[in-house]
């Protein structure tokens, strides 16, 4: 979208909910912003939607997607005491799930 400013798409499986969804797209938020050479981000925007999966014979599933649009914020900034810190969010394992990447699911 920009050199500051990123979309993350997500899909989640049934038994993720849309919290799931909404966690495994802020997870995606926060990894992409430390793969950029970032940590403080901000949420610009947000979109949920859910829809049906499968067909008569086996079955219908309802699937979740979450989007959000993720403004990365320049350290020392104004802006920079208000926003997250991509670090803080994923937890003291950090480097360990950059390296892993976006997970698959929301568990």
């Amino acid at each position: 979208m920009s050199r500051d400013t990123f979309k993350i798409d997500t899909h989640a499986a049934p038994a993720c909910g849309p919290t799931g969804a909404r966690n495994v797209a802020f997870r995606a938020a926060a990894i992409e912003v430390i793969r950029r050479g970032g940590d403080k981000f901000i949420i610009m925007g947000d979109r949920s939607d859910m829809g049906m999966q499968g067909d008569i014979f086996s079955g219908f599933n309802t699937n979740f997607a979450q989007g959000m649009v993720v403004r990365m914020i320049p350290e020392g900034s104004p802006e920079a005491r208000n926003a997250l810190s991509a670090r803080e969010q994923l937890g003291a394992d950090w480097q360990e799930l950059v390296s892993k990447g976006v997970p698959n699911t929301c568990t």
